[in-house]
């Protein structure tokens, strides 16, 4: 008999509508500074010489060479050219 009185107040608890507040839970996304594009006119690309031995000092520590690549505009005509303006050293991955 005691089980009988129980599924109604059971009932009644799950009936209730749910509370209708705003959720005011901060985010990390809201308080994040906007990202800009930078166009550096001093960046200078690396010789040819410059990228080998750089790329010869990743390999001779047994890491591996990522050159990193900026675009640069030919001639205002909307041609876009790579160059290499960093070699950096990361680890080699092995599979």
């Amino acid at each position: 008999m005691k089980r009988l009185t129980w599924i109604p107040v059971l009932i009644a608890g799950c009936a209730q509508p749910p509370q209708s507040q705003p959720m005011n839970v901060p985010t990390q996304m809201a308080n994040l500074p906007a990202v800009q594009i930078v166009y550096d006119q001093r960046v200078q690309q690396m010789g040819r010489n410059e990228v080998i031995q750089a790329t010869h000092e990743c390999e001779s520590t047994g890491l591996r060479a990522v050159p990193i690549i900026a675009k640069r505009s030919l001639g205002g005509a909307g041609q876009m050219s790579e160059m290499i303006v960093d070699v950096v050293c990361m680890p080699k991955f092995k599979y």
